[in-house]
């Protein structure tokens, strides 16, 4: 390429392509990188007035004061949200579940399922039996309300029973939860209701109030949490219920299971240092059974414990976020280590675009340089007396002076070319002077 042509389309040629390969490079990072977390969070819940409905609701309003908008997908099942949050749906990002979803006998590894962010509470299994049933052991040939076959509520009877080494064929299981196990106790329709629920379960409440109806302890709890890592024991006081009608009227043995904050792999850490944060100001006050300041932990997690999670707990995070506020903290990130290391990259080579131009000049005028020192140096070798020798030295400077006078430099190199062509010229005399002799 011609140094004239290229001296006049420099911002052509050399600086459009370097802010273009900024703009690719910037562009890449901020996808590859995501720096900026998304603006939108889908929270999956139980149907309405579900427990996890309330809650989501809080942690919604927590969030977008935070900037974050949050979109809440009700499912007619509080365990249907896990079949959305698998590998390549992505239409849930967070969710609330049991810990008797986790897989049963394994141990919590990072793999492909859903991550959790933190155990946010524990939530009871509550065994409501008629008077004439005075322990689990007597459950045997009964009807027992447990909602169906892959809730909660089912796979807690079946824990509890096959502990008591009471098998599934020697039971009767009912489909009934909430309300409607509650109308079945009461008009004798089912001998027993097994319901999975916090402390302040309106439907815990109301059983455990109805006449004719007290709540069951687990015998040897110690025993089954110790086979069962999805339970755990802990003893109902006296009272605790209602301290004035004696609810329960002894200390009660009974099993819980953990409640988990639960994210789709791949949530951005951002967002998921957001929840925990929230997290952390919803649960931190004890609820019923729970040993102040318990909540909310990673220990104890049934289900693979997110990394983003770990380094919260560790006190790990970006130190932008303990001096700004969520939004204003990712947009400063972004800026720091990657808008202003690649401006100032692109400073760097834009004021070093003029060298290239510099450097193809001082390569054009260096050759034609080298070529009349090796010329000079022949030229000195050449016997004085057969001036027909010199004949091939002339033919090389004519070729020398042709590029010269084809060489096209920008004007701030005309000096250069000036002494370039000046050299050329004493050769050519000198070569006359040669000839004359």
């Amino acid at each position: 390429m011609k140094l004239m042509l290229l001296y006049r389309r420099r911002w052509l040629l050399i600086y459009l392509p370097i802010l273009l390969a900024l703009a690719g490079v910037l562009a890449i990072v901020t996808r590859l990188w995501q720096p900026l977390p998304p603006q939108r969070l889908v929270i999956g819940t139980g149907p309405a007035q579900s427990s996890y409905l309330r809650l989501a609701q809080l942690y919604a309003s927590r969030l977008e004061h935070r900037g974050i908008a949050v979109d809440l997908v009700p499912h007619p099942r509080p365990q249907d949200a896990l079949q959305h949050m698998k590998p390549g749906d992505g239409a849930i990002d967070v969710t609330f579940a049991q810990g008797l979803y986790a897989p049963a006998h394994a141990t919590p590894t990072p793999g492909d399922g859903v991550q959790a962010l933190a155990v946010i509470g524990h939530e009871i299994i509550w065994v409501f039996a008629r008077e004439d049933i005075a322990d689990m052991g007597q459950l045997r040939g009964r009807r027992i309300a447990t909602s169906v076959a892959d809730s909660s509520n089912r796979i807690a009877a079946d824990l509890l029973l096959a502990h008591l080494r009471i098998r599934p064929d020697e039971v009767e299981f009912v489909p009934e939860v909430g309300d409607s196990a509650l109308a079945a106790l009461t008009e004798g329709r089912v001998d027993a209701v097994v319901h999975v629920a916090t402390g302040d379960s309106q439907t815990a409440n109301a059983l455990a109030r109805l006449n004719g109806v007290h709540i069951l302890g687990m015998e040897r709890a110690g025993a089954l949490a110790a086979r069962e890592r999805r339970l755990w024991p802990v003893v109902m006081p006296q009272g605790s219920i209602e301290l004035r009608s004696q609810l329960p009227a002894r200390d009660l043995p009974t099993m819980v299971t953990l409640t988990h904050l639960l994210v789709r792999p791949g949530l951005h850490p951002a967002l998921q240092r957001a929840l925990l944060d929230v997290a952390g100001e919803l649960h931190v006050m004890s609820g019923f059974l729970e040993t102040p300041g318990r909540y909310p932990t990673t220990v104890g997690s049934d289900f693979p414990v997110s990394p983003a999670a770990l380094q919260h707990a560790r006190g790990e995070r970006p130190w932008m976020e303990t001096l700004l506020p969520f939004g204003t903290a990712q947009k400063a990130e972004l800026f720091l280590y990657a808008v202003l290391p690649l401006g100032l990259l692109g400073v760097a080579l834009l004021l070093r675009a003029p060298r290239y131009i510099d450097w193809r000049v001082d390569a054009a005028l260096q050759h034609i340089y080298g070529e009349v020192r090796f010329m000079e140096e022949d030229l000195s070798r050449q016997p004085a007396h057969k001036p027909v020798s010199l004949q091939p030295l002339l033919e090389r400077l004519d070729t020398l002076e042709r590029q010269v006078a084809q060489m096209q430099l920008p004007n701030r190199y005309a000096g250069r070319g000036y002494t370039l062509r000046q050299h050329l010229y004493e050769t050519r005399q000198r070569l006359i002077a040669m000839y004359a002799i």
